[in-house]
């Protein structure tokens, strides 16, 4: 089982992830590549980036549908 460390810092970025998915896709790569030795962090480190990711998509496809405007 994990630690409260541990799960504190995969739902910090998971929260990043889905506020700023550049953020969160720089979070996720920082742990899973600082954390090789730590499966938990690890695995979660791999699953922080692809969330980024896809909420980057969802949100080029809001902004390009115009169903949320562009803040640019």
């Amino acid at each position: 089982m994990a630690e409260t460390k541990e799960l504190i810092i995969a739902i910090v970025g998971y929260v990043i992830a889905f506020v700023s998915p550049i953020l969160g896709l720089i979070a996720g790569a920082v742990i899973f590549y600082t954390q090789k030795e730590n499966p938990f962090l690890n695995k979660h480190g791999k699953y922080i980036m692809v969330f980024a990711v896809i909420m980057w998509i969802i949100s080029i496809i809001l902004v390009m549908t115009g169903a949320f405007p562009s803040v640019i």
